[in-house]
Parts: C-alpha cells; structure tokens; sequence
C-alpha cells in the first residue's frame, strides 16, 4: 500500500477515535451535571412563564392587545371567545364566519388544520384564530390525542441552511425545528388561561356538580396542554428526526399518548451537535426523549410512579424527588392546581429537565360548603396575617424567613416559589419540630386564637 493512502487511513482513524473520544466525554459530563436538570427550568403560574435564571423566576413577558370580555361569557365556548377580537374588524369577522361553517360542515379537524396550514398573517386575525385552535384542543383531550397530534405535526419544519442547502452532515434521517407556530399556539393558552383564570376568581359556586366538573375538566385540560405546547418550546432546542412509534410503521417527528390516567407523554428523538465549525454543524449523537406531562392535582401530587421512568442511580433522581416534595407540601398548604413535566432520557432514564404548572384554586372548586373551603386567596391571606406583627406566628416571622413588608400575594407566587418552599421548610423546622404544631395550620385563619409564645 502507498504511503500516501496509508496517511490518509491513519488520518480518518484518528478522526474516528476523537469523534469516539468526544462522544464518550460528553456522555459522562451530561452525567455528571444532570443534578443540575432537577431545579424547575420553568414554571407557569396562573397563566404566566417564568423561567429560572440559576437564581430565580422571572416572568417571560406581558399579554399585549387582549380583548376584553363580559364575565357573562362562556369562557368554555370558544366560538363566543373568538367573537370578541372579530368586533369592528371585517377581515376577523369573515374570518370566523368560514371557521365557523367549516366547523359545522366538517368538523374540528379540519377547522384546526385550515388555521395551521395558513401561514401567519394579520397579529389580530391570528390571535383569533390561534385561539379557536386552543379552544378545540382543550375541548378535545378527554377524547385523546388525536387532534393535539394533529397540531403538533405543523409545528416543525425541515432545517435547512443557506440557499436551501442542509448544514450538517446528512446522516439518513430528516431533521426537524420547531417553527413559529409553537409560540403562536402558546399565546393562544395563555390568553385562555387569563379568561379562564380571571373566571373562575369571580365565580360563585355551582351547585350542580355535572355543571361545575365540566368547569374544572376544562380548567384543568387547558393548563395540561399549555403546559405540553410551553414545554415543547422550553425545551426542544436541537434538531428533531423522524422515528417510528408503536406498531402501526409511521414515522413520527413528536408523538403525544395519552395513558389511562390523565398523563400525556411526548415522545421525540433529538440530534446534538458534537462538532461545531462556524455554522457548520456536525450531528451523530441522538437521545430518545419522553416529556412527561403530569395531569393537575389539587393540593397534592401523584409521584408514586415517577421512578418507574428515571433511574435511581443518579444523584439527580433523589434530588428530583426531594424537590417535588416541597411543590407537593407547598401545593398542599395553600391549595393549589399543581403538576409537573419531566423529560428524561428513555435510553438511560436520565433527568433532561423538569417544569412545574401551578394554579390557584377557587370558591367554585367546593364540593362541601361555600364558606368552609379555604382556597388559594384565603391560604395566602392567612398566612400573610399570621406571620406579621400580632399575628399567631408573628414572633417567629424572622425564623421562618417572612417579612411583612413585603407579603406574599398572587401577582409575585410565582417568581418568588423557592423563596416560598424555603418558609414553608423552616415552618416545619421551627413551628413543626420544636413546637410539635401539624404546619397545615400555618394558612389557616387564627385571628381569634391568642398568639403563640416563644418558649423560654
């Protein structure tokens, strides 16, 4: 063999053995700082993203141009919704006319399909029509998933480079980005969540519990596929292929289940580059991916199954787990809607990263008597009071981290959650361990009680 070929052997060898190298190192390094992945990457609290900044929330940004409705509108009626942003614009109102008959003539599917398969126009037409999209995505989980990957399949679009050439290495597999369209439909739940929200906070209690459950099925749909559409933005950062699911030989780019129990799982296959050479991106590593979209939980939540998924080998699944207890204990205290999403990888059972959903509850969540339910506003309310200056606990604001003079409200919950799961802590510390008090008190009303003192 000519020197010159075996050169060039010896060259591509030591290519292969760095590629090698490279892989491997990777691997362990997103072992070793998966630990990392447990804290909320983000949090959506009664309506509002929040991303965490290695310290904490910060709210993603504000609703802009909302339209405003009566409280005598049906906020699970989305076609009534809708009708508030067509007022006074023609193009909107003749808009949802043809949604409306497509609606009747040929179903929802269609309806959500003609809006996707438009490309984004008009910022008011739009938010109408993403809004419908929503509506009937929310009104149809309990029947499964079928219209959510129906919505899905025209959120990605093939990558390409400049002039329409790919820039990464072709390795067999057609990739894929999320497309705009994602952050379209995440306006739209967040604009229902508002409505929804501002609804249920207004409302009295519904006697008839047919009536009020459809209610609560509605609220708690609409949060579980925000969360899904939040977390798909949040964290599919890289290139996603085409894989096969199930039995049925067609390739899916997301696939979204629905379990027995009210869970949707997405699975997806991700690339990662592990070569970057200015824009050039080499792929060659993928990860098989599931985001675990748990179903919502009032005042608790439902993690017995969770190490079914992640391994307990890793320092990052205990450390996971001892912070959704604290979302639990915290859900628990001041009566919150809560789930969480987890994705993990299916090859290894490593974590990837963790988000919460985290709502109030309201008057119109009773199912015993009006005026015995303490709901979200009121635990916040008590709490405030019994921390403060004459307040049942008040002498032991400083030991349990509350200030008065800056209490804990609705609006600032969610930027200040850790803040929150550390008072709740030293409440058990202190009120819990040293007093022997059950710390579910520490949001209830106390006003008449006589202040505790501190023991000499």
């Amino acid at each position: 063999m000519k020197l010159e070929y075996k050169k060039r052997i010896y060259w591509l060898l030591r290519f292969i053995l760095i590629v090698c190298v490279v892989n491997v190192l990777t691997g362990m390094y997103e072992v070793f700082t998966s630990n990392y992945n447990v804290t909320a990457n983000q949090i959506i609290w009664r309506g509002a993203r929040y991303n965490w900044d290695g310290n904490r929330y910060s709210k993603v940004d504000e609703l802009e141009n909302l339209s405003e409705l009566p409280k005598e509108c049906d906020i699970r009626d989305i076609w009534e919704v809708a009708s508030y942003y067509s007022k006074d614009y023609a193009e909107c109102e003749s808009r949802l006319r043809e949604l409306e008959k497509i609606y009747d003539e040929q179903g929802e599917k269609q309806v959500v399909e003609n809006i996707l398969d438009h490309d984004l126009g008009d910022d008011k037409k739009t938010r109408m029509e993403y809004l419908i999209v929503a509506g009937i995505l929310t009104k149809d989980l309990d029947k499964g998933t079928e219209l959510l990957n129906t919505a899905l399949d025209y959120c990605f679009d093939r990558d390409f480079g400049v002039l329409g050439y790919k820039r990464y290495i072709d390795i067999g597999d057609k990739l894929y980005r999320k497309n705009e369209k994602v952050e379209e439909i995440i306006k739209a739940f967040e604009i229902l969540s508002k409505y929804t929200v501002d609804y249920m906070s207004s409302a009295e209690k519904i006697l008839d519990k047919d009536r009020r459950d459809t209610y609560i099925r509605h609220y708690f749909s609409m949060i579980q596929l925000y969360q899904t559409f939040s977390g798909i933005e949040y964290f599919d950062n890289n290139l996603i292929s085409e894989k096969l699911y199930g039995g049925d030989n067609k390739k899916y780019i997301i696939r979204a289940v629905k379990s027995d129990s009210t869970d949707i799982s997405l699975y997806y296959r991700m690339y990662k580059p592990f070569i970057k050479l200015g824009k050039l991106e080499i792929y060659g590593r993928y990860k098989n991916l599931d985001m675990r979209v748990y179903g919502l939980m009032i005042g608790s939540l439902d993690d017995r199954d969770v190490t079914d998924y992640i391994s307990l080998k890793y320092l990052s699944t205990l450390t996971f787990i001892r912070r959704l207890n604290h979302l639990e204990a915290t859900s628990d205290i001041f009566e919150l809607c809560a789930a969480y999403t987890l994705v993990y990888n299916t090859d290894i059972h490593l974590i990837e990263g963790t988000a919460y959903a985290i709502y109030p509850t309201y008057k119109i969540f009773d199912y015993n008597g009006y005026k015995d339910m303490v709901d979200t506003k009121d635990a916040i309310r008590n709490f405030n009071v019994n921390f403060s200056k004459g307040g049942y606990f008040g002498e032991f604001a400083k030991e349990v981290g509350y200030d008065e003079n800056n209490p804990i409200t609705e609006e600032n919950f969610g930027e200040r959650l850790v803040e929150i799961f550390d008072m709740r802590y030293r409440c058990y510390e202190v009120l819990g361990e040293e007093y022997g008090y059950d710390i579910d008190c520490i949001t209830l009303d106390l006003s008449g009680e006589e202040p505790l003192k501190r023991k000499e």
